[in-house]
């Protein structure tokens, strides 16, 4: 069974109203948060929800420490409950370090298959691979490559299409994310598996 957990030790996903990508960008800029993907990123329709009418599952702003500072937020959107799959994006400050990025994208992509029947999660990206994601033994597919599909900063870039399926989630993300919540790190997981 998987179960929908949203917090670890020093890093929570807190729920929160909808927004899209623009205003996650305008919102973090006024509360001084650096290190998120640029305005153009997410701006873009085909990466974070900016239609009008675009269904919106789940989206959390991503708090660390104590002082549960911001330093984040993660949209699950455009569930297709026939097809079996949701759309993920994440924007974590770049400047955090890799076990971060590891934890938040664990607990959203647990948190999705544990909340809804779906075969499989999608991850639209401008980047070459879905940061983090590896880290938890369950390696995303490329399904695709949209060719000079986002214009970033004047500079037209690809957006690769991922896709991971819940038996890869199954096999070893579960077990990671539970891990995490019984407070081991990255690392002494991969540690304990045999991996690092």
């Amino acid at each position: 069974m998987i179960l929908p957990h949203i917090h670890t030790p020093g890093i929570a996903l807190e729920a929160t109203r909808t927004r899209t990508g623009r205003e996650v960008h305008a919102e973090f800029a006024d509360r001084g948060v650096r290190g998120i993907d640029r305005r153009d990123v997410l701006s873009s329709p085909t990466i974070w929800p900016n239609r009008r009418m675009q269904e919106i599952s789940a989206q959390f702003f991503v708090r660390v420490g104590e002082e549960r500072a911001l330093l984040g937020y993660v949209s699950l959107h455009e569930f297709n409950p026939n097809s079996g799959y949701v759309k993920c994006a994440v924007t974590v400050d770049r400047e955090a370090p890799e076990d971060v990025h590891t934890a938040v994208v664990a607990l959203t992509v647990n948190y999705a298959f544990a909340m809804w029947s779906i075969r499989k999660l999608y991850f639209w990206t401008p980047e070459p691979e879905v940061r983090g994601l590896a880290a938890t033994g369950a390696v995303p597919a490329r399904e695709g490559t949209l060719p000079e599909h986002l214009l970033d900063e004047g500079t037209l870039r690809p957006v690769n299409v991922f896709a991971l399926y819940r038996a890869q989630w199954e096999e070893t993300g579960v077990a990671f994310v539970e891990s995490l919540v019984a407070g081991a790190g990255t690392r002494e997981y991969l540690v304990d598996r045999g991996t690092s």
